[in-house]
């Protein structure tokens, strides 16, 4: 290195290095890449052009190695003045014509512009994405500089190690030294041992094989074979951009080179492609007008922060540019390329390692053990031959190398001491510790006999008295014969901010709703014990707030004077930021009881009534077709939160392990509850149709009180059961027998089914309307999982089976996809009505993908054994009638609703995460697996029939006790009581009292 200043700009070089591998997706703007690349050209840009004002590159080649290129090697400077001045004669001739000079800055230019380009392309189809494509540049840099730079060097001028270890025999040492000789002799002597460092690299990159994603790579698109061609287009476009930094960091260094500095030259390559595209970015303004909000960040959170994050980025990236170039000046191109591949692949495979210390995800010790020894030895070999050829440099000390390896070694640990095999099922504790939190829960819920424990419970539970009435609803729950009586912590928890906000304010806000169409809500109005649609409300939605007013029969006499406004949406709507839900929560605790055992008796006045004409002021924004994932669910996280870090994966074909690992175990949720929180799952931006594109989204960041049939974790709306299972818009009806209009469609026992997973759906989730965002949807991909047998663009799927060697235990396999049917896991899954909620290419692309099946009546699902249920827009209606069964339901949502808390997973249903990944590890525990596999494996398990069946029948029987249409009116009248008294202006003073 020359001097401190070298080696403190390789220092910084593979220091920013290190922070963009282990992180990439935190640091990079990988939702915007135009918008950072041009930023990251110009900081580059105007810091060459300071660094050429204020410092000057000396024009010799006497102050460094310059990359092992074009030096004199020592013992040569003693051989005579002949052959000095024919090196120097040579060395000359890598000088710059000014042609030469501006062939190079053109074709740079070119080169990354259209690189740019490439990453964003491949960004926005990253479940394409082929592995460890990049891995192999320091190779092509190798083969670039043995035809270029390297001459072949007369082996008698080099001087021999004096540490060169003893070989054991002299014939092995004669045969060491005479290869030893031939290879620092050859102008490809670095070859080899850039070959074994790509390779080394290459091998790392499959450590990710076994958790790859469900994100859709379409087999019926060109994209499978568009994207690995862009990936080698990007590799060649990455050697160009080396190449030229090689050529100007050498010619630019002699005296008859026509430039004044490198910087400057680099400058003019960095000042032509940002123009490049700025000009293109002018264009799309100018002939796209939709695609203005998205270029100048209208949309985002905080555009002010998105901009200086983006500066931030881009300043870390151009210091990354600029010390790496003055490192590539003094150390030379290859041997940068080497060190900072071995950190780009090396880091991030160790936090691999250290992240998937669980059984799950499997990692094959022999590849972990080749991969890293190859890069360990590419290394050294690379180091030895460097030295050789250098004889200023010293070799590391002993010490020095057992420090490196026992580092190493550390490292790897958790890798080479990991096992894949496990002595006991997952599934079988989860299946134990969901009957204990079964017989936890019954106490919780129903410990009440009388109004007095009634009464004592909710005191102690919620810190107040009960609203009044109370005694009422109490009576009216035993008379309805319902179980839950005393746990009802989703309505406390959904009221608990509202406490903060005065009752005028909350009526006021109630009538700013309902008052303008456009918000897509509407009122119900009760009065004297009668509530009534109001008139306002939208045709084609009447029928759910009728539904409502059904519900409300039973009981509406009991309740106060009050109007409610109800989203006829199916997506959520209210979600706070963070600090200001917990200033509110903070403010509503209560400190004393009421005692006032009446609501106000006016308060039919303190409502006012629908204007005749609409008015337009509104507070909800539309976010329809937009990801909202940024805006309306990390914004609900604190700070510190993985969803504001953004610690996901870079490309969407690779499945994040981190933000799964807080509600799993292997490969199964054990943690429901939890399961679909945004918080520690930024991933989840791309997994469900609600993040990626949902269809109807007017949403407010201030508090709302809209009541709402299900919502996403951190939105705050008010759940009220639904009408669609009140009114059984789809409905458990088995029938036995056929009539002349319509076949019989029986509800066997379980052991009678067709062994067979079973869905019928419609592309309903979200809006895909040109951009590919149905690729991540979560109906899409589970139907792309069941036919097209595929796990991203790699055909492999991941179960944990019965070990070959020891059946007692469990080993996680990989196995290839279309073995599935021939190990007797079988799929009937398909959507129906053709393609909907698209637009543009979209449309075509997933009628090609999926196909469209006819519809089948709804009563067909009773034949299979195993029903799985997705969320659609909203919540998913037909999860009620698939408990009511005799079938297992599967379920995977991000939508929760008024009853999550009284289903226990494992026990009730089968839960499945987002990502679907553990889909096919549960099936086969369920229905086992028999056959042969694609590779040979023949496999006999029998799995766990008697398990499946248990949970079908308790959901079935749990589901008949406690989620019947008498407890939607007995939580429905409750909450309604409670929303009563919040509206009252005298609640501090109410409260039932015995």
């Amino acid at each position: 290195m020359a001097g401190l200043l070298g080696v403190l700009c390789y220092t910084v070089s593979c220091l920013t290095a290190s922070i963009l591998a282990y992180s990439p997706s935190s640091i990079l703007a990988t939702d915007r890449p135009v918008h950072l690349a041009i930023l990251t050209l110009v900081c580059s840009a105007l810091s060459l052009l300071v660094i050429a004002k204020r410092s000057q590159f000396k024009r010799n080649i006497d102050s460094g190695h310059r990359g092992d290129y074009v030096s004199i090697p020592l013992k040569e400077l003693r051989d005579g003045d002949a052959k000095v001045a024919k090196e120097k004669q040579r060395i000359h001739s890598y000088a710059l014509t000014s042609s030469e000079l501006f062939a190079i800055v053109l074709v740079a230019t070119v080169a990354l512009t259209v690189r740019v380009d490439v990453q964003r392309r491949l960004l926005l189809v990253s479940e394409c994405a082929t592995r460890s494509v990049e891995v192999w540049l320091p190779f092509l840099i190798a083969v670039y500089d043995a035809l270029r730079f390297q001459k072949r060097q007369d082996v008698r001028a080099i001087e021999e190690d004096d540490d060169d270890e003893d070989l054991g025999s002299t014939a092995y040492q004669d045969f060491a030294q005479s290869l030893k000789r031939s290879l620092l002799s050859s102008p490809w002597r670095y070859v080899p041992t850039a070959f074994l460092l790509s390779l080394g690299c290459h091998l790392v990159a499959g450590l990710w094989l076994s958790s790859e994603s469900s994100h859709v790579c379409p087999i019926s698109s060109s994209d499978v074979v568009v994207v690995p061609r862009l990936q080698w287009l990007a590799l060649l476009l990455d050697t160009s951009l080396a190449i030229a930094s090689l050529e100007l960091a050498i010619g630019g260094m002699l005296p008859s080179t026509p430039i004044l500095s490198i910087p400057i030259s680099w400058a003019a390559v960095l000042t032509l492609s940002a123009g490049v595209w700025s000009i293109i970015a002018a264009v799309v303004i100018a002939t796209q007008p939709e695609n203005h909000a998205w270029l100048f960040m209208e949309h985002e959170p905080s555009p002010v922060g998105s901009i200086l994050s983006l500066v931030c980025q881009a300043l870390l990236l151009a210091t990354f540019c600029i010390s790496t170039l003055y490192s590539v000046m003094n150390l030379g191109l290859l041997h940068i390329s080497m060190a900072l591949l071995a950190l780009l692949t090396m880091i991030p495979g160790i936090r691999f390692i250290w992240s998937a210390r669980r059984p799950y995800p499997p990692i094959s010790s022999l590849n972990l053990t080749w991969s890293f020894a190859i890069i360990y030895l590419a290394w050294s070999l690379y180091s030895r031959t460097r030295r050789a050829m250098h004889a200023s440099e010293s070799p590391p000390s002993t010490l020095r190398r057992v420090i490196i390896f026992a580092v190493f070694a550390l490292l790897l640990y958790p890798g080479l001491m990991k096992s894949n095999t496990v002595h006991f099922h997952p599934i079988d504790l989860l299946m134990y510790d969901a009957q204990n939190k079964y017989l936890g829960y019954l106490n919780y819920a129903a410990s009440s006999s009388n109004i007095a424990e009634a009464v004592h419970t909710y005191q102690e539970r919620y810190q107040d008295n009960p609203p009044p009435g109370f005694d009422v609803w109490f009576e009216f729950a035993r008379n309805r014969s319902v179980w839950v009586t005393d746990e009802f912590n989703q309505i406390y928890n959904d009221l608990l901010p509202f406490r903060a906000i005065q009752p005028a304010d909350l009526r006021q806000h109630t009538w700013d709703m309902v008052s303008n169409p456009w918000n897509e809500i509407s009122g119900i109005t009760i009065r004297g014990g009668v509530a009534q649609v109001q008139e306002n409300v939208i045709p084609t939605h009447r029928w759910m707030l009728e539904g409502v007013v059904s519900i409300l029969e039973s009981f509406s006499q009991h309740l106060p004077d009050m109007d409610l406004a109800f989203n006829l949406n199916d997506e959520s709507r209210v979600a706070l930021p963070f600090s200001d839900l917990r200033r509110l929560e903070n403010k509503a605790l209560r400190t004393g009881f009421g005692k006032s055992a009446s609501f106000s008796t006016d308060r039919a006045s303190g409502w006012k009534d629908i204007p005749p004409e609409p008015i337009s002021d509104t507070i909800f924004e539309n976010w329809s077709f937009a990801n909202t994932f940024q805006e309306w669910a990390a914004l609900t996280c604190p700070s510190s939160s993985a969803a504001h870090r953004g610690l996901s994966p870079l490309f969407k074909s690779q499945l994040c392990l981190d933000c799964a690992a807080d509600h799993s175990l292997g490969q199964f949720v054990s943690n429901w509850s939890i399961a679909a929180d945004p918080c520690h799952q930024p991933d989840l931006a791309n997994l469900h149709g609600f993040y990626l594109s949902p269809a109807a989204f007017k949403a407010t960041h201030q508090l709302r009180p809209v009541f709402s049939q299900s919502k996403v974790r951190g939105f705050n709306d008010i759940l009220y059961p639904s009408a669609w299972n009140y009114m059984d818009k789809v409905a458990y009806s088995p029938t036995n027998t056929s009539s002349a209009d319509r076949p019989a469609f029986p509800d066997p026992p379980y052991k009678e089914k067709v062994s067979s997973l079973y869905w019928r759906g419609a592309t309903s989730e979200g809006v895909s309307t040109g951009q590919g965002a149905w690729r991540g949807m979560t109906r899409q991909r589970m139907v792309h999982m069941a036919n097209n047998l595929t796990m991203s663009q790699h055909d492999g799927v991941t179960l944990l089976l019965p070990d070959t060697r020891h059946p007692e235990r469990y080993t996680y396999t990989t196995l290839p996809g279309a073995s599935l049917p021939d190990i007797g896991l079988a799929t009937d899954v398909s959507f129906v009505d053709g393609i909907a909620r698209c637009g543009g290419r979209d449309c075509e692309a997933q009628e090609q993908e999926f196909g469209s099946a006819t519809p089948d009546d709804f009563q067909s699902h009773w034949k299979y054994k195993y029903l799985i249920d997705l969320d659609g827009a909203g919540f998913s209606g037909r999860f009620l009638p698939f408990l009511q069964s005799h079938s297992l339901p599967l379920k995977a949502a991000l939508f929760r609703e008024w009853y999550d808390s009284r289903l226990i997973p494992w026990l009730h249903f089968v839960p499945l995460d987002l990502r679907l990944h553990g889909l096919w590890s549960t099936l086969a525990y369920f229905a086992g697996v028999h056959g042969t596999d694609a590779d040979g494996r023949t496999w006999d398990w029998n799995g766990h029939q008697r398990e499946a069946e248990l949970i079908a029948e308790s959901g079935r029987e749990w589901s008949r006790k406690v989620l019947t249409k008498a407890d939607m009116e007995v939580y429905f009248f409750r909450l309604l009581l409670e929303w009563g008294r919040l509206t009252d202006d005298r609640r501090d003073e109410l409260g039932f009292v015995l």
